[in-house]
């Protein structure tokens, strides 16, 4: 498969783990009141024999989004 600059190959080569992660479903909880959040449906389906499930999904608070990011900024330092 020929790659194009800024076009990402969906099909991966043969033998090549492939990973892919959907954030979908924004849903308010606790609509009206004052402690009401959003939280997103993350949606996982792999290739790789590193997860015993090939797929996953969850919902999860976009604080916990903000909790990943810094967490990945201190032990990378370029997130």
């Amino acid at each position: 498969m020929r790659n194009f600059p800024g076009i990402l190959s969906l099909i991966p080569n043969p033998g090549q783990e492939l990973t892919t992660v959907r954030v979908q479903d924004p849903r308010v909880q606790n609509e009206g009141s004052w402690n009401s959040y959003v939280d997103y449906k993350i949606f996982l389906h792999t290739t790789s024999k590193a997860f015993t499930a090939k797929t996953s999904c969850v919902r999860r608070r976009y604080r916990e989004f903000v909790w990943l990011r810094r967490q990945l900024q201190r032990n990378a330092g370029s997130v």
